[in-house]
């Protein structure tokens, strides 16, 4: 018989209800993101935090590139594996996912055309190891896309309390600006800058989204009073997040490599303008 901890860790909770760990955006995201990088079938792309999949599948199935994802968490790297070994041969011959770590990455130099990032370079403690080793394995004139999600606006302290109590760690108010300057390599030009508005969801779609990740029979192993406690959990972690995404925007940039007299104060971009129509995230997330 299955046991459950009370509550659950979030990512032991993404697990078991199933849910996809998507970058931010969702698929339109990735879809602009092929689109802004001109990949293509010829081409082989790394990602960089790659949970479990989305995004090095969906680029493979939209681009025709071959993919290569890598994740510290064998857990998801395994349920990447699974996720790709069911897809068509044309796509899953082209997806491949790995344990390991970003300041460590087990390809040689000049391996890439690309790397794209969907978040999880903003919790890596040593970044310029990081970007060296992302460096090294993209090739001459090859690009690095990085997405990440950014606060328009302070949310208030119960909801950041909330949500660093679900996430077991304080996520920093930071705005696009800091972040391009915490994350942006040096020595790379800003080929392309995004900036998209989130908005939250009416409480009805939440309510009905965390209801159908809960009924599935991925959870019908525990006992029943179990399983009522896993609903309750995934519906307030959605809530939170819901309610976070009134506070949020996310944010793109691809970077052309290497241009050794490219500083950060020569930086350029080709469009940094905000939409003024907010957009809602395919799923409530952080």
């Amino acid at each position: 018989m299955t046991t459950i901890s009370e509550p659950m860790p979030y990512v032991d909770l993404l697990a078991l209800v199933g849910e996809t760990n998507r970058c931010p955006g969702g698929k339109r995201a990735v879809s602009r993101l092929a689109h802004t990088m001109h990949l293509g079938p010829r081409h082989r792309v790394l990602e960089v935090g790659s949970n479990t999949g989305f995004t090095s599948i969906e680029l493979a199935a939209l681009t025709g590139c071959q993919a290569d994802g890598i994740e510290i968490k064998p857990a998801a790297v395994a349920e990447a594996n699974r996720t790709a070994a069911q897809l068509p041969a044309r796509i899953g011959a082209r997806v491949a996912f790995h344990t390991g770590d970003v300041r460590s990455l087990p390809w040689g130099a000049d391996t890439f055309d690309a790397v794209v990032c969907g978040g999880a370079l903003g919790f890596v403690s040593d970044r310029p190891a990081a970007f060296a080793e992302i460096r090294r394995v993209v090739r001459p004139l090859g690009m690095v896309s990085i997405t990440h999600l950014y606060y328009r606006s302070t949310p208030p302290p119960a909801l950041s309390g909330r949500l660093a109590g679900i996430l077991g760690f304080t996520v920093p108010v930071y705005g696009w600006e800091q972040w391009l300057a915490d994350l942006a390599p040096d020595g790379w030009e800003v080929y392309h800058l995004d900036r998209r508005p989130m908005a939250a969801r009416p409480a009805h779609v939440v309510d009905a989204y965390a209801d159908a990740l809960t009924n599935t029979p991925r959870i019908e192993a525990p006992p029943a009073e179990e399983r009522v406690r896993v609903r309750g959990q995934w519906r307030d972690v959605s809530h939170v997040f819901n309610d976070n995404h009134a506070h949020l925007g996310s944010w793109n940039s691809s970077f052309a490599g290497r241009c050794a007299t490219t500083s950060r104060s020569s930086r350029s971009c080709s469009s940094s303008r905000e939409p003024t129509t907010p957009t809602s995230s395919t799923r409530p997330c952080p």
